[in-house]
């Protein structure tokens, strides 16, 4: 019995003497035994316990571990070793599937053994694989990068591995000019094409990790995978750098504005205030009895001095309507310019899907960078020989209502737009490329935070191999109607255990057709709490961190999650206790 409750629970057989003594009584309880037997104490080493070992395998249907689990191991392994390289993950994936196919799992050792061994198999294939895409001119770019030049204190390793000062607009430029070498670098981009995105990266931070010296020591398929890859994550990430400071300075000009179109507003109540009383008056010069004639004539006494000032403050208001702060862009961004016109130029913009409008309009915009008049022709200038003499209307159809009339000077959107305001188009256009980074409808080639999504998707392919095994898993219908009616139903049961339960919840109340729950009241604290609080605290003992840290160490091992981010031991001597002299905290 203990035998068979333990390896439901486990996947292994667990001998006696490892079974926590609560757990036997609680088996033995359930059983109806009184007394445990004195046998139990030789029965891990009996003959029964073999009988038993059989018995069970055949009652529950599980196959012992020997040849053709190995091979489901390493084989589970390998699959999982091409997108993962941590080794918990590749373990926890073998478990799984050793426990879906019934048989009994072996030692850790062993799995960790397989997991280790198929993890080098796997990165030593990615990495021949990458030494043979490489042309020679890359390859000698890399080696020059590895090694340091005659009379040099720095490598140019060191300078792959900088890390971008903070990007302000001053350092714009600068910054700019590492990307441009970087770029110029990444030569054996081409090679990872068929690398999994989760290798490149821990073949990236495992190179990060490593001095000039350590990586010379290692083989050169290695080494120049390893340098060739965090060159590449280098250049995805200053591309990220740049398209969040772009984005950055969009919004630092909106926020100003809107600051200003508050500000503004606090300043000119007083108009709105007399626009107001004005409003009145008519309105009590319309409703005034008299004839028609006489009632204009009143209402006209009430403008004639002052129609011009009227008009003048009744269009200002309506430009700060609505609380459109857009007009306000404007004083906030001749500093900013340039900046924003460096960050087209120097990057590719992709649009994920298939409207190019603004695309056009940043070409456009590019076009006409030199200008400085208030007013540019809204058209483009001939696309191809086929064109020449023509001119291609600018579509404006990206342009919101609230950019419209001050790009194009006109309410009416159905009108024909022959001029657009330079220095408010120039906005409305950054302003578009900022929110299409941010929703993933633009996208930079070659970062990562604002890569092309659809490069992350599963194929149809993998797909179709990959989805009866995760439903399986996963507990869940693959079919399409089943899984519907399985979530109509785990929805509906939802719904109606809340319903069922609304009389009696009290935290629960619906106002205006909106559910509203109850803040929570704060229990109060027992009696006599603080008392307890001040004994413990005289009844502790002081102990020293050194202490501390060393029996945590000795009862948890947690300075095994220190090693080196290749997963090989690590080179240091005594390295459990340079770990816990790491870990001390430092004396301010």
């Amino acid at each position: 019995m203990l035998l068979l409750k333990t390896f439901q629970r486990l996947g292994y057989f667990a001998f006696c003497a490892e079974i926590p003594a609560p757990i036997i009584r609680h088996i033995f309880r359930c059983a109806g035994l009184v007394e445990l037997p004195e046998q139990l104490q030789a029965y891990d080493a009996s003959t029964a316990r073999d009988r038993h070992t059989t018995l069970i395998r055949e009652f529950l249907g599980v196959t012992a571990y020997g040849p053709a689990a190995r091979e489901v191991v390493v084989e589970t392994c390998l699959q999982a070793a091409r997108t993962r390289d941590d080794l918990p993950h590749l373990i926890n994936m073998a478990i799984e599937e050793l426990i879906r196919q019934r048989f009994e799992l072996p030692a850790f050792s062993t799995l960790l053994r397989i997991a280790r061994t198929t993890r080098n198999t796997v990165n030593r294939r990615y990495q021949l694989r990458v030494c043979e895409l490489l042309e020679v001119d890359a390859r000698q770019r890399l080696l020059a990068i590895l090694s340091r030049p005659a009379g040099e204190p720095r490598s140019l390793w060191d300078q792959v591995k900088r890390e971008p000062k903070r990007s302000t607009v001053p350092q714009f430029k600068d910054f700019l000019d590492h990307l441009h070498w970087l770029q110029q670098q990444n030569v054996a981009a081409s090679a990872f094409a068929e690398i999994p995105e989760a290798k490149i990266r821990q073949f990236a931070a495992e190179a990060r990790s490593l001095d000039l010296t350590s990586l010379n020591d290692m083989p050169e398929r290695k080494r120049l995978t390893l340098a060739g890859a965090l060159i590449l994550k280098q250049v995805a990430r200053a591309l990220d750098d740049v398209t969040d400071m772009f984005i950055r300075q969009v919004n630092k000009m909106h926020h100003k504005a809107e600051e200003a179109l508050m500000q503004y507003q606090v300043a000119h109540a007083d108009r709105t205030d007399a626009l107001i009383a004005v409003l009145r008056e008519i309105t009590l010069a319309y409703k005034a009895g008299g004839s028609r004639e006489e009632r204009l004539a009143l209402i006209e006494t009430l403008l004639e001095k002052d129609a011009d000032q009227i008009l003048a403050q009744c269009m200002a208001h309506e430009a700060v309507a609505g609380s459109n702060h857009l007009s306000f862009l404007s004083l906030f961004y001749s500093g900013r310019r340039s900046t924003l016109f460096l960050f087209l130029e120097n990057t590719s913009l992709v649009s994920t899907t298939q409207d190019r409008v603004l695309l056009d309009a940043v070409a456009f915009l590019l076009a006409h960078k030199g200008l400085h008049s208030k007013w540019l022709a809204a058209s483009h200038t001939p696309l191809s020989e086929e064109d020449r003499g023509g001119l291609n209307p600018l579509d404006l159809s990206f342009v919101a209502d609230k950019w419209w009339t001050l790009v194009t000077g006109n309410k009416d959107r159905g009108a024909v737009v022959e001029h657009i305001d330079r220095r408010y188009f120039e906005l409305c256009v950054f302003s578009n490329v900022m929110l299409e980074l941010k929703s993933g409808d633009l996208c930079v080639p070659g970062s990562d935070q604002f890569s092309d999504y659809r490069k992350e998707l599963v194929s149809k392919d993998e797909f179709e191999r990959g989805v009866a095994l995760y439903g399986e898993q996963a507990g869940i219908p693959v079919d399409g109607p089943l899984f519907i009616a399985r979530l109509r139903g785990q929805l509906e049961a939802a719904a109606k255990r809340a319903n069922d339960n609304f009389p009696a919840n009290e935290y629960l109340r619906i106002e205006n057709g909106e559910p509203v729950l109850k803040r929570l009241q704060r229990k109060p604290e027992p009696e006599g709490l603080s008392r307890l609080e001040q004994q413990l605290v005289e009844h502790m003992t002081h102990v020293d961190i050194v202490d501390a840290l060393s029996d945590t160490e000795h009862w948890l091992n947690w300075s095994r999650f220190f090693g080196p981010i290749s997963g090989h031991d690590a080179k240091l001597e005594n390295p459990r206790e340079r770990y816990l002299i790491t870990t001390l905290p430092r004396r301010t």
